[in-house]
């Protein structure tokens, strides 16, 4: 009988541990959620002035949902309507993290061409190595998105597939105007 208070007393004691951890973590996620998703706005916010230059506005956004990696697309203009461009949000996870990107594409004659990547967030392990050695060389245009070989292929590889994704959503003629 003395057992039985013994793990019924432990027992308790762990149920009123896990309960205020959950109510801690609820709380947390109350407090901080609008925050984080306004960060995350002004990230592409950001990256489209990044891709684009300080003219480019959002014309329009669009919901994605039939495609692996791209969530969102945005028409991309300017004051002037010189510019004609795409950007899209993608994310993608392996083994070694999820990454969420930025990924423009501008119109070239008839057809949008990959202008560029802006990281929204990168928590791969060799996030810098993927940064240095293959996002900063592909946005430059010194690397093919092709040529994932820069010491975090595995992470280049995603990257490279992301882009894919978004070229496929540009050319499936689903995008509104």
């Amino acid at each position: 009988m003395h057992n039985m208070k013994k793990y019924l007393l432990t027992a308790m004691t762990l149920g009123v541990i896990a309960a205020s951890s959950a109510a801690i973590i609820g709380l947390t996620n109350l407090i901080t959620k609008d925050k984080i998703l306004e960060n995350e706005a002004n990230k592409v916010k950001d990256g489209i002035v990044t891709l684009f230059g300080s003219e480019a506005e959002i014309k329009k956004e669009q919901s994605i949902t039939d495609y692996k990696y791209v969530n969102y697309a945005y028409t991309i203009t300017n004051a002037t309507s010189t510019l004609d461009a795409y950007a899209f949000k993608t994310t993608g996870s392996n083994s070694y993290g999820k990454i969420s990107l930025l990924i423009g594409f501008k119109k070239v004659a008839t057809d949008y061409k990959f202008e560029a990547v802006s990281i929204i967030v990168d928590e791969q392990t060799f996030a810098s190595t993927l940064e240095d050695n293959y996002i900063s060389t592909i946005n430059d245009g010194s690397r093919n998105i092709d040529d994932v070989t820069c010491g975090a292929t595995y992470g280049a590889t995603l990257v490279r597939d992301m882009i894919k994704d978004a070229q496929s959503v540009i050319s499936s003629g689903i995008l509104e105007g």
